[in-house]
């Protein structure tokens, strides 16, 4: 049945990407968090309230009902802070949502876990930040917090939603990597790990001071890849992809950002995008197809051919992203130098010569040599 299922909904993606429908939606309903972790995308006041009301989320879940989405993530913030969660819950069920919800579940209670069991998500994902208080709590930077975590995952696993835990792997956690396997496998909780720190959507760059250096993301994805198949990992060059027709130009994005897939945040604004939020539009204000159509022309919009990852072979299969580029150099046509150095490192190359790239702003630069 699974592989059913997988089988169909590869289908049914390339269908949407051809057809540019949207697939997926990921709404932020709320931007706030009971946790400080240090490396945070999302920045601490990431704009100004007041929040979408109970009554302005469900207009824009019509809204997104209307247009076609079924896979509905709830994330934040942190999704379990909002009293009205359970009424929010409930009507993009009933809507006929996919719901998946993302959370720290440091809130989790019985009355969570019960409408949890009484009206199962397809999943619930859970950020793990360390198997012990001490590791767990440099990150979250809140004295009691792995206490409430560890119950908040025993509540879920009785509950018997279908959970999944996942480690964002930083310099704090490096060297704790197998103690957070061996935590989540006693308790036989499905988990994976990603060393993809992101710099803050407000232009913040203190998460990058978190990040593993290069060449410690390709060890570190070795051993996991052997912990978990007992074999070698092998790492072919990506083919040349540049998201467009043969001879045609690059495409801006290549990924499904903006084709299959949107993002909402806690004011109802749409964007491509989770990371990068420019250009965005009102879901209260504006009507759907409107909307569809502005996001599209951002998306599509050519590759400059000055750009620095313009005509670069490796871009089909680079870490690197115009969402990354804006948040480190203020633009969406420069480069994040520290996961075009990640590439490198994946693929055994030697890394390439950057420009400042944080010194052109908005402007294109020279392509790097």
């Amino acid at each position: 049945m699974d592989i059913l299922l997988s089988a169909f909904e590869q289908s049914l993606r390339a269908q949407s990407r051809r057809e540019r429908l949207p697939l997926s939606c990921v709404f932020e309903i709320s931007p706030t968090c009971n946790l400080r972790c240090h490396f945070c995308y999302v920045a601490l006041d990431p704009y100004k309230g007041p929040y979408l009301t109970t009554e302005q989320v469900f207009r824009v879940l019509d809204k997104l009902e209307q247009a076609g989405v079924l896979w509905l993530t709830l994330t934040g913030g942190e999704v379990l802070s909002r009293r009205d969660f359970p009424e929010i819950y409930r009507y993009a069920r009933r809507k006929g949502f996919l719901v998946m919800v993302f959370t720290n579940a440091t809130m989790m209670n019985e009355r969570l876990a019960q409408l949890f069991r009484d009206e199962p998500p397809l999943s619930v994902e859970v950020s793990i930040y360390g198997a012990d208080a001490e590791h767990y709590e440099a990150v979250t930077g809140i004295p009691g917090s792995f206490a409430r975590f560890e119950r908040g995952i025993k509540l879920l696993q009785q509950a018997g939603v279908s959970l999944l835990l996942k480690h964002p792997t930083s310099s704090l956690t490096e060297d704790h990597v197998p103690a957070i396997r061996d935590w989540c496998t006693q308790r036989g909780i499905p988990h994976k790990f990603s060393t993809t720190i992101e710099n803050r959507h407000d232009g913040g760059q203190q998460p990058s001071l978190y990040r593993i250096q290069p060449k410690g993301v390709r060890r570190l994805n070795d051993d996991l890849h052997a912990a978990m198949t007992g074999e070698q990992r092998s790492m072919p060059l990506p083919e040349c992809n540049m998201g467009g027709p043969a001879g045609g130009p690059e495409k801006l994005y290549q990924c499904g950002a903006g084709r299959v897939a949107l993002f909402v945040d806690g004011l109802g604004r749409a964007s491509h995008c989770i990371l990068d939020r420019e250009p965005n539009f009102s879901l209260l204000d504006m009507e759907w197809n409107d909307v569809w159509a502005q996001m599209g022309a951002w998306v599509d919009q050519p590759l400059p051919k000055e750009a620095p990852c313009s005509g670069c072979s490796l871009r089909g299969g680079c870490m690197n992203c115009p969402a990354r580029s804006r948040m480190s150099t203020g633009s969406p046509y420069l480069k994040d130098t520290y996961y075009c150095d990640v590439t490198h490192a994946e693929y055994g190359l030697e890394p390439v010569k950057h420009p400042d790239y944080r010194a052109y702003a908005r402007p294109l630069g020279a392509c790097a040599v």
